[in-house]
């Protein structure tokens, strides 16, 4: 499986999940990513289906592979030019994965993104007019929303993003997005039901002030 969140996706038949994307986005389009893959609100229903290698017909993968595709994600991103700071992180008592690195510019970003879902060359980020913006797309199986057994679980799930910035942010164009008191954060979340339904949810163009 060349799909690196698609790895840890393979869960959702099994249990409710948190995926949080957090970014630090400089001025000169540089910055800090991490992306946490969190199943501890259901960690023993993760670790069964780990034992049972297959649930509704899906493959889940085991301890050693997902430390296989970790290590092959470290070293295939540590490849690409303007990405540094490479880490990856396991925890399979609470199961918890956590990614991060620093990238020098958004192209940079977009390729490692690319990079953990292989089957499209996508642009996740994009600075324009000095806008900020995120074109959501996420490899979750659409076939998903067809099981209706499934949704209490998905709508307890969620994806979050949370973005912080030097500059401060003087307009949202995702209504549903919160601003900090500093104005310097932006905060959005959604459940993972409606999210396959509709990726552009987490969609969002971030503006600021001069």
């Amino acid at each position: 499986m060349n799909k690196i969140l698609l790895l840890f996706l393979c869960f959702i038949f099994t249990s409710c999940f948190d995926v949080t994307e957090r970014i630090y986005h400089k001025n000169n389009n540089s910055g800090n990513y991490t992306l946490v893959v969190d199943f501890s609100k259901s960690w023993f229903k993760t670790k069964s289906a780990i034992w049972l290698e297959e649930v509704d017909g899906v493959t889940i993968p085991n301890e050693d592979e997902i430390k296989a595709k970790l290590a092959e994600f470290r070293s295939k991103s540590s490849q690409i030019e303007g990405i540094s700071n490479i880490s990856t992180k396991y925890d399979f008592n609470s199961y918890i994965f956590t990614f991060k690195f620093s990238y020098n510019s958004i192209n940079a970003l977009n390729s490692v993104l690319n990079s953990m879902d292989k089957s499209n060359d996508l642009v996740h980020f994009a600075n324009i007019n000095g806008n900020f913006e995120r074109i959501a797309s996420y490899p979750i199986p659409k076939k998903i929303v067809e099981k209706e057994d499934k949704k209490e679980d998905l709508l307890q799930a969620n994806i979050i993003a949370i973005y912080s910035f030097e500059k401060e942010v003087s307009k949202i164009k995702n209504q549903n997005a919160k601003v900090s008191k500093s104005n310097k954060t932006v905060f959005l979340k959604q459940n993972v039901w409606s999210v396959l339904k509709n990726n552009t949810l987490m969609n969002n163009t971030i503006s600021f002030t001069p």
